[in-house]
């Protein structure tokens, strides 16, 4: 049967074609193979659904990293109950919401679906742009985040402004030193 070329494969059929030369293969250990490919492939996909909301548009996205993080929250809040050491992101006195999301996102969410997205190109012309957007958009939270804390808190906001101005300094010196250098 002929397809057309530019007919997107949907994991399902890569699926599908991966079972169906297993099932047309006499030989053993490539029949295994395939059926092992197959196997890693569908708990890749799955993996990639079961983390997906960070992939999604932005109203998703929120709503579902606070319902994660109430929940990594409450792990937590149960293990000082039990005097045991708190897991990682279950601190609610030290997880910054918007810290945990671009982390999440920078290192397990755009690497999982720059993977799938070589699988099936349409995660990378329509998912990836969302990725990026929802990193952008957490970065500009914690941003306005940090401005907020600077107005709640005005002395500490002075401190971290003298210490902006203070490095400020010591980088216009190390380029002039590094100018110098130069001639």
């Amino acid at each position: 049967e002929e397809e057309e070329p530019n007919e997107r494969k949907t994991p399902l059929y890569i699926l599908s074609q991966i079972l169906a030369v297993r099932e047309t293969v006499e030989e053993n250990p490539l029949k295994e193979k395939c059926s092992e490919l197959a196997n890693v492939t569908l708990k890749f996909l799955l993996h990639a659904a079961d983390i997906s909301n960070p992939a999604k548009k932005n109203k998703l996205l929120v709503y579902w990293a606070d319902r994660a993080l109430a929940e990594f929250f409450d792990q937590g809040d149960r293990e000082v109950e039990l005097g045991i050491p708190i897991s990682p992101l279950c601190d609610r006195r030290t997880v910054k919401r918007a810290d945990s999301q671009i982390g999440f996102l920078k290192f397990v969410i755009r690497p999982t679906y720059a993977l799938l997205g070589e699988i099936l190109p349409r995660v990378k012309e329509e998912v990836i742009p969302i990725i990026d957007r929802n990193i952008n958009y957490w970065t500009r939270e914690k941003s306005r985040m940090s401005l907020i804390t600077l107005t709640q808190h005005p002395a500490m906001g002075n401190a971290m402004m003298r210490a902006a101005d203070f490095e400020k300094q010591n980088s216009d010196i190390g380029e002039e030193q590094e100018e110098e250098e130069e001639h």
